[in-house]
């Protein structure tokens, strides 16, 4: 099988991961807390939210790991008011991606990328995806090995 041609692996280092279980499903939860952190001067990258089987969501997101404990009592206090079940923190994650031209009509990227990790024993902690974009959060200590992975497992310019 021939390697899929991207245009590029990305990295971001210095992350903590923040994820906010058992919210409501209703209309509001994540733009209350995206707006409290905004108001904080606190960033949020990489932000993926879900419903799941029993009516709740789910929101994971990532920050400037110097910025998890300014960020952590802001969504806590949110995600009390919100009545959600839980937040967790992981402070030291990083982000790689691979990346390139029409992702959204190559649908065997995501599924090669994931695999490749997979094999090598690396856990995705989150995914997010763009039309150019497949990316990955995972333990900061595997980033190295992660991104060795991935160019073995794709054709680079």
């Amino acid at each position: 099988m021939s390697k899929i041609q991207i245009g590029g692996i990305l990295q971001t280092t210095d992350l903590a991961l923040i994820q906010v279980l058992g919210l409501p499903a209703t209309t509001g939860p994540v733009a209350t807390i995206m707006a409290a952190l905004g108001r904080s001067g606190i960033s949020a990258q990489a932000v993926v939210e879900c419903a799941d089987a029993c009516g709740k969501r789910s929101l994971a997101f990532t920050v400037p790991r110097a910025l998890l404990e300014a960020a952590l009592p802001v969504v806590e206090q949110e995600a009390r008011a919100l009545e959600a079940s839980e937040v967790r923190a992981i402070a030291e994650v990083a982000l790689v991606a691979v990346y390139g031209p029409h992702f959204s009509d190559r649908p065997a990227i995501a599924g090669t990328m994931f695999s490749a990790l997979a094999a090598a024993g690396i856990d995705l902690l989150m995914v997010t995806t763009s039309i150019s974009t497949v990316a990955g959060v995972i333990a900061a200590p595997a980033l190295e090995r992660a991104v060795a992975v991935l160019q073995e497992t794709f054709l680079l310019p």
